[in-house]
């Protein structure tokens, strides 16, 4: 899945299956060795969640979870990003949930990503929906990964972790 060269994590990744059901902290590593992605450069992208981040010691007990979640049972597709808006696609090419993209620093690590914000007023979310920020870098041709971070009063929180994979 990955390897380690002096000291930095470099990705050898070829696909998000490779990617499903790893543990969080590998998942975290990857995405620190990632770069920022250009919004133009990824048109629609197909999704799958990765990970959940569960208390410490769940781990196993929840990678089953993740790995039934990406299947086809999950309604989620994928992404739809036109500039700096964006939509989550759902079975049959159903965007909804739009959400603003912007460049910005990691609020992980402080390094540059893609950030997509659902908190605009504008576009009508409710709670929890509106707490939910959702970043993604690229690790190698065509695929990028993220966290899922919900932030309700000033403590962001790891809550998952998605991938997309997209050829634009």
């Amino acid at each position: 899945m990955q390897a380690v060269q002096h000291g930095r994590v470099v990705s050898q990744v070829r696909s998000l299956d490779e990617l499903v059901g790893a543990h969080p902290e590998s998942l975290r590593r990857i995405y620190a060795a990632g770069s920022s992605l250009d919004p133009s450069s990824i048109g629609e992208g197909r999704g799958r969640v990765l990970a959940l981040v569960a208390a410490p010691g769940a781990f196993l007990a929840v990678r089953s979870l993740v790995r039934l979640l990406a299947t086809d049972l999950l309604p989620w597709e994928g992404k739809a990003i036109e500039a700096e808006i964006g939509w989550n696609l759902l079975k049959g090419g159903r965007r909804v949930a739009p959400f603003r993209i912007e460049r910005a620093d990691s609020s992980l690590d402080g390094g540059p990503t893609l950030v997509f914000r659902y908190d605009d007023p504008a576009q009508g979310h409710g709670w929890p929906v509106r707490a939910l920020r959702d970043e993604l870098r690229g690790i190698a041709p065509g695929i990028g990964i993220g966290p899922v971070i919900f932030d309700q009063g000033g403590s962001p929180r790891v809550i998952a972790w998605w991938g997309l994979s997209f050829s634009r």
